[in-house]
């Protein structure tokens, strides 16, 4: 267990270098991302029309909380026409800003890559010990698919996100595990049967 807790520890931090080096270094941090047009002028208008924070998905002015299946059927079918017209789209949005903490974010990032390489380093550890080295690291580098394949691209499909959004997290996913993948295929050996 202690072999397990150490390499996934040293997976993570490895995991969370290799993002920083994303994010930071290349461009995938920032892929798919743009600025407000006219920023100002765009802010004041949302602040003054939304007062309270959440995550605002549009068209869909008649779906409320409390509707009949009649009336939430009804209120798709006119979001789905509004759709084809436009505009359309999904937003987070606090009128009053935040409270913001770079430290905090990284212990964060940092803490959920470790435990992400924790359980990847336990999964690893249940494979027979006939698997190889590089079995072992493919085992983990193939985990970075989940992400992506439950997430990031349900919101390319749902939700519109760019393709090139969606690409550049699965880049991240992928170079990500393979890292923590190699670390713990050196450090983490089966359990026996």
């Amino acid at each position: 267990m202690k072999r397990i807790l150490v390499a996934g520890l040293i997976a993570g931090l490895a995991l969370f270098v290799w993002e920083f080096i994303a994010h930071e270094a290349l461009p995938l941090g920032e892929a798919g991302f743009r600025g407000l047009p006219d920023e100002p002028s765009t802010l004041a208008i949302l602040k003054s029309a939304i007062r309270a924070p959440g995550l605002y998905i549009f068209p869909a002015s008649n779906l409320q909380p409390g509707l009949t299946a009649s009336q939430k059927d009804d209120a798709m079918q006119k979001m789905m026409e509004q759709t084809l017209n436009g505009p359309t789209g999904l937003m987070i949005f606090h009128p009053n800003g935040v409270p913001f903490s770079f430290p905090r974010s990284l212990a964060i990032q940092l803490a959920a890559d470790v435990v992400v390489m924790w359980i990847a380093a336990y999964l690893l550890s249940k494979i027979t010990r006939s698997a190889g080295f590089g079995q072992r690291a493919i085992f983990v580098a193939l985990l970075g698919f989940i992400p992506t394949l439950r997430t990031d691209i349900p919101y390319w499909n749902w939700y519109n996100f760019p393709a090139v959004y969606m690409l550049s997290q699965l880049t991240v996913h992928l170079v990500g595990f393979t890292l923590g993948g190699i670390i713990l295929a050196k450090m983490v050996r089966a359990f026996p049967k």
